[in-house]
C-alpha cells in the first residue's frame, strides 16, 4: 500500500511539473464516464524514464484500456536489467487479458487507478491517474527495466473497421 501511495505522489509531481498538454475534445463528463466504463485509450505525448528528464516523443503511441484486454504500444527509455531473448522489439509493447482493475476517486474528481496484469510476467504494477479535462499520467513498473512515467490525454477507443 505504502509502494502504491508513494508511486501516486511522484505521478502528481511529474503531473505538476509538466509542460502543458494539447486539449481533449472530450468534456469532463465524457472523459469520467469513459473511465467507468473501462472503454478507453490514452495517448502518450511525454515519456520521463527515471532519472531522466521529460521528453516530447512524435509518433502514435497508446495504452487502451477494454473489459476484456489492455493492449500497450509505449516508447521505453531507460535501463533494462534483462533484455527479452528472441525479441526485437523495444518499448513496452504487450497485451493482457487478464488483469485486475480498480478504481478510485482522487483529489478533484480525478480517478486513480490501478492495474495488475496476472499474464505478463514482466509488468508488475500499472498506475493511471486520469484528470477530468482527459489529461492523465500512467506509470509502468516492470521487473526487468526502471519503472517509466508518461504524459497524455484521454480519447474514445477507435472503431473497428
Amino acid at each position: 500500500m505504502f509502494k502504491l501511495l508513494k508511486t501516486l505522489v511522484l505521478i502528481g509531481f511529474v503531473a505538476a511539473c509538466s509542460p502543458k498538454l494539447q486539449p481533449s475534445p472530450l468534456t469532463p463528463q465524457e472523459v469520467l464516464q469513459l473511465v467507468d466504463d473501462q472503454t478507453y485509450q490514452f495517448n502518450m505525448e511525454y515519456v520521463q524514464p527515471m532519472g531522466g528528464r521529460q521528453r516530447l516523443i512524435t509518433g502514435s503511441y497508446t495504452f487502451r484500456v477494454n473489459k476484456d484486454q489492455l493492449e500497450a504500444d509505449l516508447p521505453y527509455i531507460g535501463r533494462a536489467f534483462q533484455a527479452p531473448i528472441g525479441s526485437g522489439e523495444g518499448g513496452m509493447k504487450f497485451t493482457s487479458k487478464e488483469f485486475t482493475y480498480s478504481s478510485t476517486i482522487g483529489k478533484g474528481n480525478r480517478r486513480e487507478i490501478s492495474i495488475q496484469p496476472k499474464d505478463q510476467q514482466d509488468i508488475t504494477g500499472i498506475n493511471l491517474i486520469i484528470f477530468e479535462n482527459g489529461n492523465a499520467d500512467l506509470r509502468i513498473n516492470s521487473v526487468n527495466r526502471q519503472p517509466i512515467s508518461y504524459t497524455g490525454n484521454i480519447s474514445r477507443l477507435p472503431q473497428p473497421k
